[in-house]
């Protein structure tokens, strides 16, 4: 069942920036499935739930029909000026390519590390990595920014080896 409010769908278009985050969950109790959602965030930057699904199980097919359910409901067409960030869910990423091609896709950088983090746990690697994953791009690009770069490509070596 798909469910997109009226008015969350008025208010978003009205005044939410064009991001939005893609994410499913487990439902355990009395009702099984997984459900699907959509968050965008609002002029104060704040999550603003768009739309969600309860589907029987997380694949391609079901993203690609919740994502065209909300892509007719916000009337994105081909995507541009739209990014969607998720982390690497079963059939996501390429429903995402497939009805959004002008679209940007982003990864997550807490599910980036969170699923990182399970195989490498280091207190000084998680920090460099915040401060990367949090920095602007001007961040980057100064001399500080450029020493944390580094330092996780030197461990990326030391991480694959």
């Amino acid at each position: 069942m798909y469910i997109c409010f009226g008015a969350m769908k008025n208010g978003f278009l009205g005044g939410g920036r064009k991001i939005i985050a893609l994410d499913g969950c487990f439902l355990e109790g009395l009702c099984k499935g997984e459900l699907l959602a959509a968050v965008g965030r609002d002029a104060n930057d704040q999550m603003y739930p768009i739309a969600w699904v309860v589907v029987e199980v997380e694949l391609r097919s079901s993203w690609d029909w919740f994502l065209k359910e909300l892509k007719d409901d916000l009337c994105i067409e081909e995507g541009a000026g739209w990014a969607f960030t998720s982390d690497q869910m079963k059939g996501l990423v390429p429903a995402i390519v497939e009805l959004f091609p002008n679209a940007e896709h982003l990864f997550c950088a807490r599910h980036i590390y969170s699923n990182w983090r399970k195989k490498f746990r280091n207190r000084a690697w998680e920090k460099m990595f915040w401060a990367c994953a949090k920095g602007p791009l001007q961040f980057h690009l100064t001399e500080h920014g450029k020493d944390h770069l580094l330092k996780i490509k030197k461990l990326q070596l030391h991480c694959c080896q």
